[in-house]
């Protein structure tokens, strides 16, 4: 007689990493949440504005002159303080500069204001993991992948699968099983 195992929500997340690497991975609460939110208003002229002076800075950035894109971008925020995409794209910004403390606090307010945004949410996400996994923080790193691969991005899945004690060990052991069919037992 079989019986019923239950398997918890994150136990389920991990074994959906090990089994499906490619596909999406499971939400948790926070981040159905985050899916099921209306991204914040904003005015579309203001919006249109926001975007203009952001693509100038990405200019800037793009020529190498990150200083100016930084300013370029504290201009949109300062302009619109709810527009996410700004501080995504100063903190790309500040971690070119190495100014991780300074990316980071963008990155928690463009998470704080991406709500309803996978695009900006998926990227802040997985910046946020790289910086902590820089500094040390592999907790704190690997939540923020399994949260940006949750949104979409394959970086952040790659890293989170790959950095998984639960899935390197389901990963080994599932190795170990298909050498034992290939090769007997020994």
């Amino acid at each position: 007689m079989a019986t019923k195992t239950t398997v918890s929500a994150k136990d389920a997340r991990i074994l959906d990493m090990v089994f499906n690497p490619e596909g999406t991975m499971l939400p948790d609460k926070e981040t159905e949440t985050m899916l099921n939110t209306e991204p914040v208003a904003i005015e579309p002229e203001l919006l249109k504005k926001a975007k203009t002076m952001e693509a100038e800075g990405v200019l800037l950035a793009e020529k190498d002159d990150i200083a100016g894109a930084i300013a370029k971008f504290t201009e949109v925020i300062e302009l619109c303080p709810t527009y996410a995409s700004g501080y995504n794209n100063r903190a790309q910004a500040y971690r070119i500069q190495d100014n991780t403390a300074a990316a980071l606090q963008d990155l928690d307010k463009a998470i704080e204001h991406g709500s309803g945004q996978t695009a900006i949410l998926k990227q802040a996400y997985t910046q946020r993991g790289i910086i902590k996994k820089l500094k040390g923080d592999k907790d704190g790193a690997q939540a923020d992948f399994e949260r940006g691969a949750r949104f979409g991005n394959p970086v952040a899945k790659a890293v989170s699968v790959q950095d998984n004690p639960i899935s390197q060990l389901c990963g080994a052991m599932v190795m170990e099983m298909l050498n034992k069919e290939i090769n007997g037992p020994k």
